[in-house]
């Protein structure tokens, strides 16, 4: 495993409500959101009064398994959000004051561990919502109008160059709930499968994602492997080591399991083959160690 692998994990993080109990499974939604989230603040014209424009904050996921998206309607959205088709896949969206809240309320339970973009975007929706919701009425207009093109903006160039507009630290956290996090993380963008080497198949484990951090969080909860920058911008981490992916595909499948139907399947084929490979190199050395004796 890479020695060059760092930790900035606290084992004894705990909420800074004593009386507040979490339930560590939850920061998979977390990681969900910060692989799948898109933020915007939709500007739109309203003809009472003529001239005038209304704003409405809206968080969406998407995804190709729709039982998940409901599952997560229900426990970060409280069953506010809409489920609507995409090609290839579903939306499910939080759109407006009230729905918005309610993940809001639930990323500030179960934050965003790691992720300059991620916990940018969160950011820039909560300063968004505050100001909705403390200046209504028409006799602001223009101020408002300017905070929020100025949001929309800021936005826009997160989305465009996957630059934020500050650094955030990685927040401290017990393994068990980095390892949730992470499984969220990977149901939304992460990639498991075979690919040819030479003349045979290669399992692998491997993730592309704009936000630096969030690849980096993995890398040292994996404590293997390097990080390299692609052309496109993205930054790729990949396991492809079979003992470390054995440890990986354990981890993703048993004791931080995925949720996303087709992605538990890919990855647990992906075990499947490391194990009959295991099973058929110990063999291997058993009938070559029964030769000689």
């Amino acid at each position: 495993m890479s020695k060059n692998a760092s930790s900035d994990f606290n084992e004894n993080w705990k909420p800074d409500n004593p009386q507040e109990t979490l339930n560590e499974e939850n920061y998979y939604y977390s990681g969900f959101f910060a692989a799948e989230m898109s933020c915007s603040v939709i500007k739109a014209a309203n003809y009472n009064p003529v001239g005038h424009y209304y704003f409405a904050v809206d968080i969406t996921v998407s995804n190709a398994d729709k039982s998940l998206l409901e599952t997560i309607n229900l426990v970060v959205m409280q069953g506010g959000g809409i489920i609507s088709p995409i090609k290839g896949g579903f939306n499910l969206s939080a759109r407006g004051k009230k729905r918005v809240r309610n993940v809001l309320d639930f990323i500030d339970r179960y934050p965003i561990i790691a992720g300059d973009l991620a916990r940018d975007r969160i950011a820039l929706m909560q300063e968004a919502l505050t100001y909705l919701e403390m200046h209504r009425g028409p006799s602001e207009h223009q101020a408002k109008i300017e905070a929020m093109d100025d949001i929309r903006m800021k936005l826009r160039v997160i989305k465009e160059t996957g630059i934020a507009s500050k650094s955030y630290r990685r927040l401290h956290a017990r393994k068990d709930i980095i390892g949730y996090f992470l499984a969220g993380v990977l149901d939304g963008d992460g990639s498991f499968g075979f690919k040819k080497s030479g003349d045979r198949q290669q399992p692998f484990l491997a993730i592309a994602m704009k936000d630096q951090k969030i690849i980096e969080l993995l890398r040292d909860f994996i404590q293997y492997g390097n990080i390299r920058r692609r052309g496109d911008g993205m930054y790729h981490y990949e396991i492809n080591h079979q003992k470390v992916l054995q440890v990986a595909c354990s981890l993703f499948l048993t004791k931080y399991p995925l949720c996303h139907k087709r992605q538990r399947e890919r990855l647990q084929q992906v075990q499947r083959i490391l194990n009959d490979y295991t099973r058929s190199r110990d063999n291997h050395y058993r009938d070559c160690a029964g030769d000689i004796v």
